[in-house]
């Protein structure tokens, strides 16, 4: 079964009615979006930079970190040496 469309006549002026309607809709969502991606740009603008201070807060850590491991390897080396000479001096009769 097929529908009989009854097509409105459109007149000039109901035309431009509509036309009128549609760009003042258009600018309203304009201007909301615009609206919209400007916090959007400052929100990632924000992001961008707490990510590059967590990431020269991180490479600080490293840096740090790799200082530690240098000073316990140097510690361990020392108690070795003064271990070794403890230890030679108490077993020198033995040797």
């Amino acid at each position: 079964m097929k529908k009989n469309l009854i097509k409105k006549k459109q007149t000039p002026k109901n035309l431009e009615l509509r036309v009128s309607k549609i760009e003042i809709e258009f600018a309203t969502h304009n201007a909301v979006c615009s609206e919209r991606y400007k916090n959007q740009k400052e929100t990632l603008d924000r992001i961008e930079k707490t990510i590059k201070r967590n990431s020269e807060a991180i490479e600080k850590l490293f840096g740090i970190s790799n200082k530690g491991h240098g000073a316990i390897k140097i510690l361990i080396f020392i108690g070795s040496l003064i271990v070794g000479a403890f230890s030679v001096l108490k077993f020198k009769d033995f040797i």
